[in-house]
């Protein structure tokens, strides 16, 4: 434990026990004799006389295990709220830890610890991509600080990649995205988004369109030969597809073909089968998985793919890629198992 509970002991001297005993034999002969008032005077005046008693004849002895304190974390974490821009905040217990710190650009990193012994502290959360030097354990809270300030610095270029895209481009996915989420699907228009993912160095990676049309396809395969890797994502994807600015969509997150407009920016897309917008336990947003134009529904991936499993007999699919007619509009559709 990082703290021993501190107990008490309490030592009554022999006058004390005495007059509680006094006290007592007054108490049953009252039990037996309520109507006699000046008992009663009489009793108040042991009681008072015993908490005299107590107050002057308790011995108060403190035991502590100083050896299940961790001094040097204590230490630690005075030094660091003393002496740097650090806040240090407990949990529900003391082995948990949270510590907020600031890069240079100053945004401001949550760190979750736990406390496991002596010189034994791991990494519970990092709004940071995994990194396997980050997944051990530490022997102080400053290790972890050094750790975690460098992995920061090495990741200056993705904090940079990442929030160029979430200001410039309208972002469908993910929802209120955070550094630790490494990709971003961006609006080209109401039936294609684009799919990007950010490696720790800041290089965009597995660029691909969900809901292909033929329009951007062909754009994004020229323009991935001559993407300039010493320019910025968002640059390049400006120069691939030939735009000015980045397209706003008129509704979150698309709308169901047929919604009125005034309805389309009040309400959320829903996915077409199981006519919700976020599933417990599933992310993701619905997404346009039919490639048909005219179509305009939007699907969950995993709805869609176990809706398309089932209408073939529960049959496991080949190569996790199931195949059959969109829900809606009976076109040809087929959807993998897991995103790509």
């Amino acid at each position: 434990m990082l703290f021993d509970l501190i107990t008490f002991q309490l030592y009554l001297s022999s006058t004390c026990i005495s007059e509680l005993i006094r006290v007592l034999e007054r108490m049953e002969y009252m039990a037996q004799n309520t109507h006699y008032v000046e008992d009663i005077k009489d009793l108040f005046e042991f009681s008072g006389s015993l908490q005299n008693l107590l107050q002057f004849n308790t011995t108060l002895t403190q035991s502590v295990k100083s050896e299940l304190i961790d001094v040097e974390i204590l230490d630690e974490i005075k030094h660091i709220t003393n002496y740097e821009n650090t806040a240090v905040y407990f949990g529900k217990t003391l082995r948990d830890i949270k510590i907020v710190i600031e890069d240079d650009e100053l945004r401001k990193h949550e760190i979750y610890l736990e406390y496991k012994a002596p010189k034994k502290l791991i990494i519970t959360n990092l709004q940071l991509p995994s990194s396997i030097k980050l997944n051990r354990e530490y022997s102080g809270i400053k290790d972890i600080l050094d750790t975690v300030k460098q992995n920061i610095n090495d990741l200056a270029r993705y904090f940079f990649e990442l929030e160029n895209i979430d200001q410039l481009c309208s972002v469908m996915e993910p929802i209120n995205g955070s550094f630790k989420d490494d990709y971003r699907r961006i609006f080209l228009d109401d039936r294609t988004w684009l799919h990007v993912e950010v490696t720790p160095e800041g290089v965009a990676t597995n660029i691909h369109l969900i809901g292909q049309s033929m329009h951007w396809h062909n754009k994004l395969q020229s323009g991935l030969l001559n993407w300039d890797h010493d320019k910025s994502i968002v640059d390049n994807i400006m120069i691939t597809f030939d735009l000015f600015q980045f397209p706003q969509p008129t509704f979150k997150h698309g709308a169901p073909l047929g919604m009125d407009t005034e309805d389309t920016m009040e309400n959320p897309i829903v996915c077409g089968i199981c006519l919700c917008t976020e599933l417990p336990g599933s992310p993701g947003v619905p997404q346009p998985l039919c490639q048909n134009i005219s179509c305009g529904v939007y699907y969950h991936r995993t709805c869609l793919y176990q809706w398309l499993v089932a209408c073939s007999g529960s049959r496991p699919p080949a190569f996790g890629v199931a195949n059959g007619s969109c829900p809606t509009c009976l076109q040809s559709i087929a959807c993998s198992e897991k995103d790509n």
